[in-house]
C-alpha cells in the first residue's frame, strides 16, 4: 500500500467527486502564488486514481477511453495513461506554463468523466506543478476531492541539508538525506494561500505524492 492510501480515508459519495468545481479556482490561487512567493506553473499536472479492472460491463474502460478522446487533437497539449510504482493510475499532461487556465479545465474534465461514470470515489488527486525562477526546487498543489481541500507538497532537493525547521524526511543508508520534503516552502505556500483556496487543516494528511509520472 502506497502514502497515497491515506486520501481515501473517508468515503465519498457513490457517483460524483465533491470537490471537483474547486480546480477551477486555481487559476486565480496561481496568481496569487506568483505574486506572493514567485512561483509559476511548469504546465504539468496529473489525476491520480485507484486502478479498477473493468467495473460493471466495463464502464471503467469507457471512462478512459472517452477522456482520451475528449483529450486528442490538440497539438497544445500532450497526455499520457501510466501506472506509477505504488499502483495508482495516472492521467498525467502537459501544456505551456502561461496556458495554466486550460490544463486545471483538462483536470476538471478528467475529474468530471470518472465522476459521471460513477467512479467518483476512486479519485485521490489532481496535482499541479510549480517554480520559482532557475531555481530547482519543485512546489505542488494537491487537490483531493474527497476531502474537498488542497495543500502544498514540496519535495527536498536531495542537497538540501535535513535541518528538521527546514525538511522533513528520514534519513538513508550511512545517514545520507532521504527523499524528504521543505517544510519551510509548504508553510509559506499554505500562508499565501490561506484566503484564496480551502486549504487541508490537517497537516498530517499532507500526503507526499512520490514518482507520480509526467509530474
Amino acid at each position: 500500500m502506497g502514502v497515497l492510501d491515506g486520501l481515501l480515508g473517508r468515503p465519498a459519495p457513490p457517483s460524483g467527486a465533491p470537490g471537483a468545481g474547486r480546480l477551477l479556482a486555481l487559476p486565480a490561487a496561481a496568481a496569487v502564488l506568483e505574486a506572493r512567493t514567485g512561483f509559476v506553473p511548469t504546465g504539468t499536472g496529473g489525476v491520480c486514481h485507484r486502478l479498477v479492472e473493468g467495473g460493471p460491463f466495463g464502464a471503467f474502460g469507457r471512462a478512459q477511453r472517452e477522456i482520451e478522446r475528449l483529450l486528442s487533437g490538440d497539438p497544445a497539449r500532450r497526455t499520457g495513461v501510466s501506472t506509477d510504482p505504488h499502483g495508482w493510475g495516472w492521467t498525467h499532461l502537459t501544456r505551456a506554463p502561461d496556458d495554466f487556465e486550460a490544463l486545471v479545465a483538462d483536470l476538471h474534465l478528467i475529474e468530471t468523466v470518472f465522476a459521471d461514470a460513477g467512479y467518483g470515489r476512486y479519485l485521490l488527486c489532481s496535482v499541479t506543478g510549480f517554480r520559482r525562477g532557475t531555481e530547482r526546487q519543485l512546489l505542488y498543489l494537491v487537490h483531493t476531492p474527497v476531502r474537498d481541500a488542497f495543500y502544498p507538497w514540496a519535495p527536498r532537493l536531495p542537497e538540501a541539508p535535513s535541518d528538521p525547521e527546514e525538511a522533513d524526511g528520514q534519513e538513508g543508508a550511512a545517514g545520507a538525506p532521504a527523499r524528504g520534503r521543505s517544510n519551510l516552502v509548504e508553510t509559506r505556500t499554505r500562508e499565501a494561500l490561506a484566503e484564496t483556496l480551502p486549504i487541508e487543516p490537517d497537516r498530517h494528511r499532507w500526503f507526499p505524492v512520490w514518482d507520480a509520472p509526467g509530474l
